[in-house]
């Protein structure tokens, strides 16, 4: 929530009521968006990338039948599938632990049930800001999900942006060209932001 923070910036003589925005970097994209589907102050939101179903990025990733495990609570084979998968893939050893530690989960199954309330369904119509949507070409962990925050925002102006690999900024927050896509965000803020 992130309306305490408003209240307090709003007394502040340096801040400019009508610009303040929201900037929301990996899974940041999806709370900033959640917290502005609440919170109506706010003039607009970056999300670095979009991110619509935070579980569906675990859940794409895995073999169908471990969601099916650990949705009915069978983590005796889910945890030791999953640590053996971690063994063969350094991509989901790292998204499962880090996950694992944001989370304050205490297995890999704990993760992927507690994933599941992040998900904007039910609340992105509710976001009114202008909207832009930063999604880099190769992302392996949230392909897609720019695309769905895009459609679901039925009440907000939204700017979709790709960045690709040939510019070098075509991987997950668009590690490796930040430039470019600082580039994309302040030139967009500058034609968004009332003066």
């Amino acid at each position: 929530m992130v309306t305490p923070v408003i209240d307090y910036a709003l007394t502040r003589g340096e801040i400019a009521a009508g610009q303040i925005v929201l900037f929301g970097y990996s899974l940041g994209g999806y709370l900033v968006a959640r917290a502005a589907a609440f919170e109506h102050r706010v003039a607009a939101l970056i999300l670095d990338d979009g991110i619509h179903d935070f579980h569906a990025a675990f859940a794409g990733s895995l073999p169908p039948f471990i969601g099916s495990w650990i949705a009915s609570g069978r983590d005796d084979v889910a945890v030791p599938v999953l640590t053996m998968l971690t063994a063969v893939s350094t991509q989901l050893w790292w998204g499962l632990r880090n996950g694992m530690w944001v989370f304050g989960a205490g297995s890999f199954a704990d993760l992927i049930r507690r994933a599941r309330d992040y998900t904007l369904d039910g609340i992105a119509h509710q976001i009114t800001a202008p909207t832009l949507i930063m999604d880099p070409e190769n992302d392996r962990f949230l392909k897609g999900q720019p695309q769905l925050v895009q459609q679901a925002l039925t009440g907000a102006p939204t700017t979709l942006v790709t960045l690709t690999s040939a510019e070098g900024a075509g991987e997950h927050t668009h590690a490796g060209a930040l430039g470019r896509a600082h580039q994309v965000m302040f030139d967009w803020l500058a034609t968004t932001l009332p003066a």
